[in-house]
């Protein structure tokens, strides 16, 4: 768990650099002005809230990036063994993106979970301060306004996956052709986990099927599966066997 944990926030730091990879997107004056834009739009963290991270915190994952590539964006593991340790931010992020993936995972879980992923070593923290920070989480989500259950929302991991695409820059090929690509992305509707995504040079129903195809090798077959242009469709049996 702690690998997945943090190759997701890896992930999500990527997303707020990636159009920058090919180049400055259209529209933009400047990094400065990317940057900007892109901080006060927010991220969707692993555990499902829209973070919104400053321009400099942005601006070291790309020099990060550009340095080290994909596997410098992944957090540092820890190097505090041995020594007390109360809930800092880290855990805390770990415990809500756990719960957040997991609703039915309970507090006793989520300890021992912690501690064979070993980010809780020895006695620095008790599963009843992990209880306390759990019963918070659902004090809070228990506050929020109910939000409006949309026709294929669910609230269980792969009964919905929902899927889009979305128009990305232009990357100049082999033979010297500027083409434009598009990001197909699959999202699971109760979690917000990425099943799966792919940059493509033509937005099309083979594409998504290939990005779909994929997503259910490594996350299994969701119930239902809602995609702008095909609507709502139920899972092939050839999906299924994939």
């Amino acid at each position: 768990m702690e690998q997945e944990y943090r190759h997701a926030i890896a992930l999500m730091r990527y997303s707020a650099i990636a159009p920058l990879i090919p180049g400055l997107p259209e529209g933009y004056r400047n990094l400065a002005d990317y940057l900007e834009k892109t901080s006060q739009k927010g991220l969707l963290h692993p555990n499902g809230e829209v973070r919104n991270y400053a321009p400099k915190t942005l601006y070291k994952w790309y020099f990060t990036y550009q340095k080290g590539g994909f596997d410098a964006l992944l957090p540092a593991g820890r190097n505090d063994c041995g020594r007390s340790r109360k809930l800092d931010d880290d855990l805390k992020e770990k415990i809500s993106y756990l719960k957040g993936r997991y609703p039915r995972m309970g507090a006793a879980a989520i300890f021992r979970q912690l501690k064979e992923d070993g980010s809780i070593k020895g006695g620095e923290v008790s599963e009843s301060t992990v209880n306390r920070y759990v019963n918070r989480l659902a004090l809070e989500a228990g506050s929020t306004p109910v939000q409006d259950m949309r026709r294929y929302e669910r609230p269980h991991v792969n009964e919905v996956w929902c899927g889009d695409s979305s128009v990305g820059p232009y990357l100049r090929t082999a033979d010297g052709r500027k083409r434009r690509v598009y990001v197909i992305a699959l999202i699971d509707d109760a979690s917000r986990l990425v099943t799966g995504a792919g940059v493509f040079f033509e937005d099309t129903f083979v594409n998504l099927m290939s990005v779909m195809k994929s997503a259910v090798a490594k996350y299994g077959v969701p119930r239902m599966f809602n995609f702008d242009y095909t609507d709502v469709l139920t899972i092939p049996t050839y999906v299924k066997s994939a």
